[in-house]
């Protein structure tokens, strides 16, 4: 069975620092900023086969300059289970 993670985070930057926090965010393999505001908020989502994975990105975008905060407010997990062919 495979995994596929999706998560939405809300990303409050300085609003002094949001275009390169955005570029910051968007660099990151997995990560898209989705919108961002003049007061520094911004919806991003964090995409992965693992849980694990997607956690540690989060906390690590805590490190970026002019990060203040990140907070998960969505996630998902599809899971596919192989399909098995029927026999004839």
């Amino acid at each position: 069975m495979s995994e596929f993670n999706v998560c939405g985070v809300l990303v409050m930057a300085s609003p002094k620092k949001g275009a390169i926090v955005e570029q910051s965010l968007n660099d990151l393999n997995g990560v898209e900023v989705h919108a961002r505001g003049d007061d520094g908020r911004m919806v991003v989502t964090v995409e992965g086969p693992l849980s694990r994975e997607c956690a540690n990105m989060i906390t690590d975008m805590n490190d970026i300059d002019g990060v203040i905060s990140t907070s998960l407010v969505y996630h998902e997990i599809d899971t596919e289970e192989p399909q098995q062919e029927s026999a004839q």
